[in-house]
């Protein structure tokens, strides 16, 4: 393993913050307009305004589709500076990020509207791999919709998806170059380059180089390197083809943050006053081992899309996808060794992961509109085959592991990080593993009935199979625990539309979670015997284009309703779908160019999470909130044309208090908090752009990520300069 104090550097985390929450009133009706679409450039002039989704599932332009769906152009990530997934979704209200704990790894992990979105991150419409972080250096777009989505992409999906749009090749030529130098030794350098091959054939590859300290964070770093290649290809005037391939390989050194003083726990004098929130200790602290934890992942993919139009209403899609991604880690989990005698915090508690996470999936879809009578219907239908794997290796102390077995124990107030480790760990033998085969066909039709009143409506049915070897190194390597799911889902969307830039809807949906969705379950309980649980929705809104639709607004209200949520089940030692759950909120946004020289993209979301019934010993939830769901969230991001060579950007995010979980007796509270960011861009002429942005300008401790057993603070502040190159 390496040597974490020869490893310094780590790209800064930028938070993005989008939002501030404007009064519609009553528009006048306005003709939509065209806007530029987001291309690779040195320049940060392009909008931040985007009219259609990111999915072909939505044939609709976003103005005139039943949902709340937030789209994260790469302009509005360049300007904002952000490096990651986790970045940008800071920046959408409504979503709060989790940490890993010991059955979930680190990784790219949050909950939406109120609900888990962990196994709901997509890549092109198809379900990614979990358990990483995702970088946005070959990511042209990235899409939040929030609301179940059962009916679109499958199991899952409670509160939203999260969808990441892939850069590929553009029948264009271009190459970009940048190099970004920060507060944190810090280095990130990025290749984007597109070249014609004859007049209907494009490459397009993006290179990454980027290592860095965290800020805030003693001890801690990320560092990536990673390549993507695309290709695109008119096989003729009807039909095309893309191919995109990625690899890219993360060494960093993992972050479980501060321990919780226990809400369960009467802990010394020194803490009583901290009981269920955060110790009194700087934020810097870091209570790991740099000589024993590690991080390194590996992460490939292979996408070929084929597409090809039989008609001028009607294509044929057909896509497949094949990606794994590798993960070998020693991470320290921080607690107390006994918070009732001492401050002490132990260092034994170590979790290693040796895991491969891999999937295959074909997806077949026909896109075709036609006129029956009086109505338009554009239809979308398709079929959907994939197979998941989940395999795990035993990663044990081959060589006894000192910090284990003294135990060792570091100060709360001035953790040691570099005590001696004289242990090894290896791959032993294999523990488990997993497979999730989905069988899934979809039908959605937009009925356009006049120029006034649409109505979409959609279904999928899927058969969902999981077989899980829990015990290969045990007694019984053959016992296996085995589930199969037929579940039917829905959603419905009616649209009005008073003026052409405007529309009034009313959306519904469900979803539904099985016990495997991560393809294992619990062997302590009957979760495998259990059947999933189901979430409704019903949204109320209304979207307008303004200012000559430069301009995007959006209202909703919501509510969500998980009405068999797993409880405890008071008759016997398991669960039962006794629970209800439900999540009632109020969405407000607007993006777009206010003037010819000012952009603005704020949001502000509002949820009224509780916990209606639950049984046996979780009683005690009943009238508590979600865990992570923020009863406020707001955000705001402005930019400022000064000249045409300066802008200036300017943004602010929010979170309320937040709760890591519903139980009186065990939960612990996140403070709110605001964070305050900039950007000053110079072109220094037609090729050259030099961008200074400050992340968390107020140096603010705040908690970012919530686990059970501790938390992870955010970022420190930051400041970074990017020089960007065009050719």
């Amino acid at each position: 393993m390496n040597n974490p104090s020869l490893k310094k550097f780590k790209r800064s985390s930028i938070t993005l913050a989008m939002a501030t929450v404007l009064p519609f009133g009553a528009a006048v009706a306005q003709e939509s307009q065209q806007l530029p679409t987001a291309k690779a450039t040195a320049q940060t002039e392009e909008s931040y305004k985007v009219d259609n989704s990111t999915s072909v599932k939505y044939t609709q332009p976003l103005l005139d589709t039943a949902k709340t769906i937030t789209v994260i152009p790469q302009s509005m990530m360049k300007d904002r500076n952000v490096d990651s997934l986790q970045d940008a979704l800071r920046g959408v209200p409504g979503i709060s990020l989790a940490a890993g704990e010991g059955g979930a790894p680190p990784g790219d992990s949050m909950n939406i509207r109120g609900f888990s979105a962990t196994n709901s991150i997509l890549v092109d419409g198809v379900r990614d791999v979990s358990g990483y972080y995702r970088d946005t250096y070959n990511v042209e777009a990235i899409e939040v919709v929030k609301g179940p989505s059962s009916a679109m992409y499958g199991r899952g999906s409670a509160g939203g998806i999260i969808n990441l749009q892939s850069k590929t090749a553009k029948l264009e030529e271009f190459t970009d170059v940048s190099l970004r130098l920060g507060t944190e030794s810090d280095y990130r350098a990025q290749l984007d380059t597109n070249i014609m091959v004859g007049n209907d054939t494009a490459i397009r590859v993006n290179v990454l180089a980027d290592d860095a300290d965290v800020a805030g964070r003693d001890e801690v770093f990320n560092s990536k390197q990673a390549i993507a290649g695309s290709l695109v290809t008119n096989i003729d005037s009807d039909s095309r083809l893309t191919v995109n391939a990625e690899y890219q390989e993360q060494d960093n050194m993992p972050d479980y943050g501060i321990p919780w003083v226990s809400n369960g726990s009467t802990p010394v004098a020194e803490l009583a006053d901290y009981v269920g929130t955060a110790p009194p200790v700087d934020f810097d602290n870091f209570y790991g081992n740099v000589y024993r934890d590690f991080e390194d992942i590996t992460a490939k993919s292979l996408t070929i899309k084929y597409e090809n139009d039989l008609t001028e209403e009607t294509t044929l899609r057909a896509q497949f996808r094949t990606g794994s991604v590798e993960r070998l880690n020693v991470v320290t989990a921080p607690r107390f060794l006994d918070n009732s005698t001492s401050t002490d915090v132990r260092l034994s508690d170590e979790k290693t992961r040796d895991t491969e996470n891999s999937l295959t999936v074909v997806q077949l879809d026909l896109l075709t509109s036609y006129q029956l009578g009086n109505t338009t219907h554009d239809i979308v239908t398709g079929v959907e085959l994939s197979r998941e794997k989940f395999d795990r290796w035993n990663y044990t102390d081959v060589v006894d592991d000192n910090l284990d077995s003294t135990p060792e124990l570091v100060d709360l107030y001035n953790p040691d990080s570099f005590v001696e480790f004289t242990g090894e760990y290896a791959r032993t033998g294999k523990n488990s593993e997993a497979t999730g085969d989905t069988t899934a066909i979809y039908i959605f039709d937009t009925i356009t009935f006049d120029p006034q009143w649409e109505l979409t409506a959609g279904l999928r049915y899927d058969i969902f199979e999981t077989e899980y070897f829990y015990d290969q190194d045990g007694e019984d390597p053959t016992v296996t625990l085995d589930a199969e799911e037929r579940e039917l889902s829905w959603n419905v969307g009616l649209v009005y539309k008073p003026a052409p830039n405007g529309s009034v809807y009313f959306g519904a949906g469900n979803s539904f979670t099985p016990s495997a969705e991560s393809l294992t379950v619990s062997t302590r309980s009957n979760a495998a015997d259990l059947d999933p649980e189901k979430i409704v929705s019903y949204e109320l809104g209304t979207k307008w284009e303004l200012f000559d639709g430069l301009v995007f607004a959006n209202a909703a209200i919501f509510r969500s309703e998980k009405t068999n949520a797993i409880s405890d089940d008071p008759d016997f030692d398991g669960d039962a779908l006794n629970g209800e759950q439900r999540v009632d909120g109020l969405e407000l946004g607007i993006v777009g160019q206010i003037t010819d020289e000012l952009q603005v993209s704020a949001a502000y979301t509002f949820q009224d999470s509780e916990v209606i019934s639950a049984t046996g010993e979780d009683v005690e939830q009943i009238g508590n909130e979600l865990p992570s769901t923020p009863e406020n969230s707001f955000s705001l991001w402005a930019s400022y044309d000064l000249t045409d060579a300066i802008q200036f950007g300017l943004g602010t995010q929010y979170m309320d208090e937040r709760y890591n979980s519903a139980s009186t007796s065990g939960r612990e509270i996140a403070d709110d908090y605001w964070l305050f960011d900039m950007m000053v861009s110079y072109q220094v002429n037609e090729k050259l752009n030099l961008q200074l942005n400050g992340t968390n300008l107020t140096d603010e401790d705040y908690i970012d990520q919530l686990g059970g057993g501790h938390f992870v603070p955010g970022e420190g502040r930051y400041f970074g300069l990017n020089a960007s190159y065009s050719f």
